[in-house]
């Protein structure tokens, strides 16, 4: 068995590969609180080096699968499209177009694809929060449909908070106010983008889940 961890950003992590979460992992269920306390992670963090954990992954084909991290992978990814939203809203066409480019990009086919691919809420994680627009396909919503669109608008109604407390400062002029909206989303995206990571990489899925069973018992006996 070839282990090998590497020490990484979410930024390197979604540049380096294809990731796949997939249809037989457990479904997407973070609730408020864990959104919450995500938030609190991001928003109090002071260093560029924030570490949330490890994640394990095999190699298939082109791809990675996600064996251990994807709540973790699919609310980063969901925050990204809110801070990408955000931008939008505030008429920033290019840092919204620049933000989309990490969260889909070319194969070596030359293929557009997201960067994270979650087979089980097919289309409606990718139409209804990847996607970069309105969503141009209908998706069924089921219970872990309804968790993500939970997340995503957790997510976009915090921003919105920050964003507005920006309006509220009588300390910021009015003509600064945009401007130090921009920075403040812009300042969330880089912290997201640096987030610090273990990865985890197997050759096969036997070998991965080998790991990935092993971590967790031995966090159970601590």
């Amino acid at each position: 068995m070839k282990v090998r961890p590497y020490d990484k950003t979410i930024q390197t992590l979604f540049d380096s590969g294809f990731y796949v979460i997939p249809r037989f992992q457990r479904p997407y269920s973070w609730e408020k609180e864990h959104i919450s306390d995500f938030w609190v992670d991001i928003i109090e963090n002071q260093d560029n080096d924030y570490f949330i954990g490890s994640m394990v992954l095999y190699s298939h084909k082109s791809e990675f699968m996600v064996v251990d991290g994807q709540q973790r992978l699919t609310t980063i990814t969901i925050l990204l499209c809110a801070i990408r939203d955000k931008f939008l809203e505030l008429a920033e066409n290019e840092l919204a177009e620049g933000l989309q480019g990490v969260l889909e990009r070319k194969d070596i086919n030359a293929q557009v694809r997201y960067t994270l691919f979650s087979e089980a809420p097919y289309p409606f994680f990718q139409n209804h929060i990847q996607k970069m627009g309105k969503p141009d396909l209908k998706a069924k919503v089921g219970d872990e449909e309804a968790a993500l669109k939970s997340a995503y608008d957790d997510l976009l109604s915090l921003l919105g908070d920050k964003l507005s407390s920006i309006d509220n400062d009588g300390t910021v002029s009015s003509d600064r106010r945009r401007s130090e909206k921009v920075n403040f989303l812009k300042l969330m995206r880089d912290k997201v983008l640096g987030l610090q990571v273990i990865v985890v990489e197997l050759d096969n899925e036997d070998d991965a889940y080998l790991i990935f069973e092993t971590l967790n018992t031995r966090e159970r006996q601590r």
